[in-house]
């Protein structure tokens, strides 16, 4: 038995990572009990589930969405993960699903983790959490058992407070009832209300916090000593250089972009500025810094592509809807298509055939704003919100930024 205190003795996440790409026998099953899941959690854990899953094991969940805990897209790609997807909800308001178990069984050995860990980013790698780890089933066999009455009572017909999801209309009936909410709707909310609370709070701050609790960062350099390559914007802009280098990170990131009418003919181009002119916030801290306070990075810095690196070509994948879309291309045009900006051609394709700008008809993504969620540099989850959403992301943006130097330009955001 071990007992990870995250993130002092490790992460939980990572644990998982491990156990489920280890050789499987015959027979292994990963079973997760966890009040609350998000798009952070399991997107990062897919890539170990779908090893586990294509080497021949079963995966069955558990899900609560007491709360609005739990996201729409988290349940949706758990659903395609999954052989066995069931949600779990009481509708007693003195009844919350609040269980995290992760049990992990491969021809007859067991594994299990007990704790306060959600299927979250945060549960699972960022948060103060702690949970003890079985290492051997034989250590506590009442364990193995009790898990087992547990998966039946959650897995029987019969019982009123949990329903299995066996098509994506299940969810949707969720979302449509208000059980499930998109993740952005759930930032969004929670951005509101913590700064409604800040506003009204009067007290004096008696704790610290605790550095180094979070995904990969950027670590900060002395801005009068930048670091980053240098940036040419528009023709009449002075040169401009990046207080960071331009790598290739996993950081857990969300920015936004304004489509508006898009080009090409599909409309599925995203226009990404080298530069931004800066109209709301600061990237003072983050990556997008610049030696020169009215300019941050453009778009394609998120995207881990150095911005007068035109040669270079990134292909990314984009989860929507529960859905990966493979080979969205990001370039620098030239010739007769080249509007002196880098694009993501949103064309990316589905294992069914279906491409990612046709998902909603034809043309849907014009007058959209799209959102994307860094999972890893070539991975990324995608929101998309209507254009009269816009200022409601300004306000809860760190930085917001338009492609070029006209107030009426395209405007991008750091959430």
């Amino acid at each position: 038995m071990i007992m990870i205190n995250q993130p002092f003795h490790g992460q939980l996440g990572e644990l998982l990572c491990e156990k489920l790409t280890q050789p499987l026998g015959h027979v292994a099953c990963f079973t997760i009990f966890s009040a609350f899941a998000k798009n952070s959690g399991v997107l990062r854990l897919k890539p170990a589930l779908e090893q586990f899953k294509n080497a021949g094991g079963y995966i069955t969940a558990f899900i609560g969405v007491d709360a609005h805990g739990t996201s729409y897209e988290a349940v949706l790609n758990m659903f395609e993960l999954c052989d066995e997807l069931y949600i779990v909800h009481s509708e007693s308001p003195a009844s919350t699903f609040h269980s995290k178990i992760y049990e992990l069984t491969n021809d007859g050995d067991t594994w299990i983790a007990v704790g306060s860990n959600n299927l979250t980013g945060g549960g699972l790698w960022t948060n103060y959490e702690s949970a003890v780890c079985f290492e051997d089933g034989r250590e506590c066999e009442d364990c193995v058992r009790k898990v087992a009455e547990l998966s039946l009572k959650y897995s029987d017909a019969a019982y009123p407070c949990s329903r299995q999801i066996t098509s994506r209309d299940d969810i949707e009936e969720l979302l449509a009832e208000d059980y499930l909410r998109t993740e952005m709707r759930i930032q969004m909310e929670t951005r509101r209300d913590t700064i409604r609370a800040a506003e009204q709070r009067t007290r004096r701050n008696l704790f610290g916090t605790h550095a180094g609790i979070y995904l990969p960062r950027i670590e900060r350099i002395d801005q009068q000593h930048p670091v980053g390559t240098v940036v040419h914007g528009d023709q009449n802009q002075e040169e401009v250089r990046a207080v960071h280098e331009i790598t290739d990170t996993n950081t857990s990131e969300r920015m936004w972009f304004e489509m508006r009418e898009s080009t090409g003919g599909s409309r599925n181009i995203l226009d990404l500025s080298k530069l931004g002119t800066i109209v709301a916030g600061t990237p003072h801290g983050t990556r997008y810094e610049t030696n020169d306070p009215e300019f941050m990075l453009g778009g394609i810095a998120f995207f881990d592509v150095d911005p007068e690196n035109t040669d270079a070509e990134k292909s990314i994948t984009v989860n929507y809807d529960g859905i990966d879309y493979v080979d969205c291309t990001i370039k620098f045009p030239t010739g007769d298509h080249s509007n002196g900006s880098w694009r993501i051609q949103l064309k990316g394709q589905s294992e069914a055939g279906v491409k990612i700008h046709r998902v909603g008809g034809v043309e849907w993504l014009r007058h959209k704003i799209l959102i994307f969620e860094k999972i890893r540099t070539d991975y990324y989850a995608l929101s998309v919100l209507d254009e009269a959403q816009v200022d409601n992301l300004i306000g809860q943006s760190t930085v917001v930024a338009t492609n070029g130097s006209s107030p009426a330009s395209k405007k991008y955001g750091l959430l």
